[in-house]
């Protein structure tokens, strides 16, 4: 007997045997091949032991302005060392109800310990701070009202067990919110109202203090502009601000508001002549070089622009309050998210330099160039981001240093050395490399 007629008998053999026992052939399914990560299973199960706790017509929701996009939080608001959790929560029948539990435990089982309600169409702002720090927080919920940008702002403490509502009725309304530290009394709570009415806009800048219960407004001035971004942060060696970017037609005034002794007031002011809106990429205001210290971002621009270089591209100059009434440059950055590198350009060399975008075919250099004795400008350098099949096709390279290169960008970046010195300083192909990073590759 031929083994492939033995195989077949013995598969034939087996299946009798197992329809004798009574027993059924069961295929696995796909699906109980698949079983979730441990993780997403406890996830699963934090999300409906919340849910329990829910009406027929609620349901979770993610506020998408916040940082963390969840559904819940772990908070410890009593300060008893164990969390709670907060969820945030809407009605489905119901296009303005909206708020937030606080579920806790009691002999390892969850109850529902307090439930806020507020009326908005989504939620904006959330933050559990001590305002006064007394020892007892105070938790902050600011709702989109549906009228324009208008937000509104409901603040509770939980007291005795109970979860009180200290807005006693009268929320604070506001476009952009954030909180600063207040030297004396702990955080101070900072607003900004917008006013459409009229061609120019302004905003309002209001800061308001919590003591003894009560929310006291202690600065409010009306500048020109709408206010579109604030932040509170270090602002320097010791100092502490809120900057906020009043938007004109074309450009961005940034204001620094700083607590001083007679009270907060702004301390600097400084245009930046670009409508930043249309960035994509870029934060106006972040800690760019790591110090600790917060820095605006403006542009420096080309003086030609032959590409399709936009605003992205520019030069990006991050400057910090020098403490006075003005700024100083800390980091000046020629990045590309898309060719996967950034170019430090050295600030010692920003007063000589002048800077073009140049395509040539399907390369788009930076030609950096600077004045001579004669008055004459003169290129100094170039670099550009080379597509790797470019490269390899290309004849004419020996005039170009190789700067690095970026397997996962496909690119090659690359320098045209034209001087090697202008105005005292040296450039040279280390140098040069000294000033590029590169995303996912390697410099020479």
């Amino acid at each position: 007997m031929k083994l492939r007629q033995k195989i077949c008998l013995s598969l034939c053999i087996l299946l009798t045997m197992l329809l004798l026992c009574g027993c059924e052939l069961e295929l696995a399914s796909p699906e109980s091949l698949i079983q979730p990560p441990k993780s997403n299973q406890e996830k699963l199960q934090q999300k409906q032991l919340i849910t329990s706790f829910l009406g027929r017509e609620e349901s979770l929701i993610v506020p998408e302005a916040l940082n963390t996009a969840n559904a819940y939080q772990y908070l410890d608001l009593d300060m008893d060392g164990d969390e709670e959790i907060v969820a945030f929560y809407t009605n489905r029948e119901s296009n303005f109800m909206l708020g937030f539990l606080i579920l806790d435990q009691s002999e390892e089982q969850w109850y529902l310990r307090h439930k806020a309600i507020a009326y908005g169409t989504d939620i904006h702002y959330f933050s559990v701070r001590d305002l006064d720090e007394d020892g007892v927080v105070e938790i902050l919920l600011g709702v989109n009202t549906g009228y324009g940008s208008m937000k509104e702002l409901y603040l509770y403490q939980l007291h005795d067990q109970e979860l009180v509502d200290i807005s006693n009725g009268d929320n604070i309304t506001y476009d952009q919110i954030t909180l600063a530290h207040n030297e004396a009394n702990g955080n101070v709570i900072v607003t900004a109202r917008m006013d459409t009415s009229i061609l120019e806009g302004s905003s309002n800048i209001t800061v308001y203090d919590y003591t003894y219960g009560s929310v006291v407004p202690i600065y409010d001035e009306t500048f020109t502009g709408y206010c579109s971004e604030m932040q509170f942060d270090q602002v320097g060696v010791n100092a502490e601000g809120v900057y906020l970017a009043m938007r004109h037609n074309h450009f961005v005034n940034v204001l620094l508001l700083q607590e001083t002794q007679e009270g907060f007031a702004v301390v600097m002011e400084h245009p930046l002549p670009y409508d930043y809106d249309t960035m994509s990429e870029n934060r106006l205001f972040q800690d760019e070089n790591n110090d600790g210290i917060l820095e605006m971002i403006s542009l420096w621009a080309p003086e030609l622009n032959d590409s399709t270089k936009s605003y992205d591209d520019y030069i990006q100059v991050w400057l910090q309050w020098d403490g006075q009434e003005g700024l100083i440059a800390v980091d000046a950055v020629l990045e590309s998210y898309n060719d996967g590198y950034r170019f430090s350009v050295p600030l010692a060399w920003m007063d000589s330099l002048y800077y073009d975008f140049r395509s040539q075919d399907t390369i788009v250099w930076a030609d950096f160039y600077a004045e001579n004795d004669n008055m004459e400008f003169e290129t100094v350098f170039s670099i550009a981001a080379i597509d790797q099949l470019v490269w390899d096709n290309m004849e004419d390279t020996d005039a170009m240093v190789v700067l690095g290169n970026n397997p996962t960008k496909n690119k090659i970046y690359v320098a045209e050395i034209q001087k090697e010195e202008f105005n005292g300083f040296q450039v040279d192909a280390s140098r040069l490399i000294s000033c590029l990073q590169i995303e996912g590759g390697e410099r020479k």
